[in-house]
């Protein structure tokens, strides 16, 4: 029989933690289970949490002493048909009427934070404009890149009319304005209002150039708007202007938060893991953001922003399992170096600031380690069956799921909506920017995959949308710089469009080699405002093998399948087979071309309500006029002209036969000629959270 455990709102420490006489805090349950499993565990260890919100000013931390042992499972969870609700903060009362719709709380001294959360949603800071961007102007002093990190340029309309704007922040995307990749948070230390110049505190990473998108927040001016807030901590005052005018602060719960984690389940070193510990039935809520965020460096995370509202290190065999996770300040949960065999599964994870789930292991060549097989660390995660949600909220290249150096990973059955960047992103080191020796080993070309861990990754049966929503050069699925033998198999990636700039549905970027993708259905992606839907799948890399895909629908995408050698990374080798193409573009797009692009393709079915199969980009053949990427489009005939008749020598023009393609069901009839092309039916009910 389990030991059992318990915690409610009117419990007392002091007491045995019965269910009739429970403890008042998690903190102390925790100390109880430890003393109890130092005296040898013979059972499973049940805590079971009362109803109520439990206020958290420092995190809960649960290192190799709190996780089952000999075969036993320690297990936390909120108590049957009661909601548990953990919370990093302080709900904050005693409002009165500043002005207008705004109200004001005096807080304690000494609490300072960086968002907030009010009525089941996040609180913006008060800021310039209240929505979209402004664009940075073109610098008349800069002279060289260095210049051009210090600060930004605004044009005469945008300056704020305020003479003070020090200690405000300025949330941009770096770059020659049209380098959307990855944004930055920055301190102004001062503005020269002469030269509308905005100088930062420290430098960006990277210059800002004219036409970089910018807002300023952080200023009770700037309070303009509702659902907006401002924190004055030198006067230990909060401003608040609640979403409905109508509202009374003092009837919501309105919570700061304390912490940047809230569970940190980190063993004491890689030789003393935690392990057999499982969370189950919670709610999960608020934690803090930073006062500046710094982009990655080489795709590797900065040490201080290391962080998610459950934060897992030096840990195997964690479960994670059916909790609501929301209001986190940076990522939902954050995998750091060690974490082996974790399973997230069934939980609703939404309105996080970063990314939904983070998995960071060891850049190539970094920790303490003699070769790069030790060095893989974080591998075998199990995320399954999770609905990540509303991300990217404060940091504008947020995704729903990032795997950097992690691998066997199986991510399944997810739904994914509502990102800024990506859907599913995997991360590495290309090739090329390789240092010629790691951990004292040349790194050759031969041997260089062995240094990527982000590899033999399972990618399959999710459900992405809406994903691309501010960022560009994206997709809803994308990978760089990789290790080899990941599987992109029957994803549904639908109704996204790309806002900025460029993007596509599949990404296999630079270096990304040896990759299957198939079964895939790809639907309804679109162009909106200034962006542009290229390419649905677009292939660099090296031997990657694209077929039995579902490409249906997408009238705004220049191509079914593109491909692009640049950075110096080899493109060749690409095997393309039995794609269903419907009214999704030219069939493919070449942005330049080699003989060995291609290792073969053949038996598609292509349908473009009657138009010609065309192929566009740039090709060694007689074209037929300019695309509208400003390169060439080439007819099917030209194309099979190719080594001697290599390609699409059996690939069909015609109707697939859709059961009822206006209502987007796009089963296959028995009829279809797509099956005596070998196509294989994709099992739609199998996709998605089960």
């Amino acid at each position: 029989m389990d030991r059992n455990f318990y915690v409610a709102m009117d419990g007392n420490d002091k007491q045995s933690g019965s269910m009739n006489a429970p403890f008042r805090t998690i903190g102390r349950a925790r100390e109880h289970v430890r003393e109890y499993i130092e005296q040898g565990m013979d059972h499973n260890v049940n805590v079971h949490i009362r109803g109520g919100l439990y206020e958290q000013e420092a995190a809960l931390r649960f290192d190799d002493r709190d996780g089952g042992k000999d075969g036993f499972l320690v297990r936390y969870s909120a108590f049957p048909g009661e909601e548990a609700v953990i919370a990093g903060g302080k709900k904050i009362t005693g409002w009165t009427v500043f002005k207008g719709n705004i109200w004001a709380a005096k807080l304690d001294s000494g609490l300072t934070f960086h968002t907030l959360y009010a009525e089941g949603a996040r609180v913006k800071q008060a800021r310039l404009p209240a929505s979209g961007y402004y664009e940075t102007d073109l610098s008349s002093t800069a002279s060289n890149e260095q210049e051009a990190r210090q600060g930004l340029f605004m044009r005469v309309e945008d300056m704020p009319l305020e003479q003070d704007l020090s200690g405000t922040q300025v949330f941009v995307w770096p770059g020659e304005g049209e380098w959307n990749w990855f944004s930055e948070l920055k301190s102004v230390a001062a503005v020269n209002r002469t030269e509308r110049f905005a100088q930062f505190e420290s430098p960006s990473t990277w210059p800002i150039g004219a036409g970089s998108r910018y807002y300023i927040q952080g200023h009770l001016s700037f309070l303009q708007s509702p659902g907006q807030y401002y924190f004055d901590q030198g006067e230990s005052t909060l401003y608040y202007w609640p979403a409905n005018d109508h509202a009374d602060p003092n009837k919501q719960t309105i919570i700061a938060p304390m912490v940047t984690r809230l569970l940190d389940i980190n063993g004491r070193s890689p030789g003393q893991t935690v392990r057999s510990l499982s969370f189950s039935r919670l709610t999960l809520a608020c934690t803090d953001f930073f006062p500046e965020y710094r982009m990655m460096d080489d795709n590797v995370e900065q040490t201080e922003h290391r962080e998610g509202l459950i934060y897992i290190n030096h840990a195997e065999d964690i479960q994670i399992e059916s909790c609501q996770i929301g209001f986190a300040g940076s990522c939902a949960i954050f995998l750091d170096h060690y974490a082996k065999s974790i399973a997230i599964e069934g939980n609703d994870i939404n309105q996080f600031g970063y990314i939904g789930i983070s998995l960071n292991g060891f850049a190539p060549g970094a920790g303490p380690f003699e070769d790069p097989e030790a060095s893989y660390t974080n591998s075998h995660n199990r995320i399954a069956n999770n609905h990540i949600q509303q991300g990217g909220e404060l940091v504008g290249h947020g995704c729903g799921i990032l795997l950097y150096q992690s691998g066997n990973n199986q991510i399944t059955n997810n739904l994914i909506a509502d990102l800024p960047r990506y859907g599913i992103s995997m991360k590495g080191l290309r090739h090329k920017t390789m240092p010629s020796k790691l951990y004292g080993i040349d790194v050759t070309w031969d041997n260089h995959w062995a240094f990527l861990h982000s590899r033999n990754n399972l990618i399959a049966y999710n459900d992405i949308s809406r994903v691309m929503t501010d960022s560009q050069d994206g997709g809803l699925i994308e990978a760089w710089g990789v290790g080899r033998g990941n599987l992109i198999d029957h994803n549904y990636l639908h109704d996204s469009g790309i806002h900025f700039s460029f993007g596509f549905g599949i990404y296999l970027d630079d270096a990304a080699d040896d990759f299957t993708v198939t079964n895939n259905i790809i639907t309804r992606l679109y162009s909106s405002g200034s962006g542009k839907l290229w390419m649905l799948i677009f292939a660099k890399g090296i031997g990657n093998r694209i077929s039995n895909n579902l490409l249906v629908s997408n009238p705004d995408a220049i191509a079914a399948v593109g491909s692009q050698e640049m950075a110096d990374e080899e493109n060749k080798h690409i095997e393309i087979a039995g794609n269903i193409i419907y009214n999704s573009g030219y069939l493919y797009y070449f942005v330049n071309y080699s003989e060995e692009r291609f290792a073969a393709a053949d038996r598609n079915l292509y349908f473009r309500n009657g138009k010609p199969c065309l192929i566009g980009g740039c090709l060694p053949l007689p074209d037929r006029g300019d695309d509208p990427l400003g390169r060439k489009e080439y007819g099917f005939q030209e194309w099979r002209s190719l080594s001697n008749g290599k390609y699409d020598k059996n690939t069909v023009f015609s109707d697939p036969l859709f059961i009822d393609a206006e209502m987007a069901d796009y089963r296959l009839r028995p009829e279809s000629p797509a099956y005596r092309l070998g196509w294989s039916s994709i099992d739609f009910s199998k996709i998605g959270p089960k």
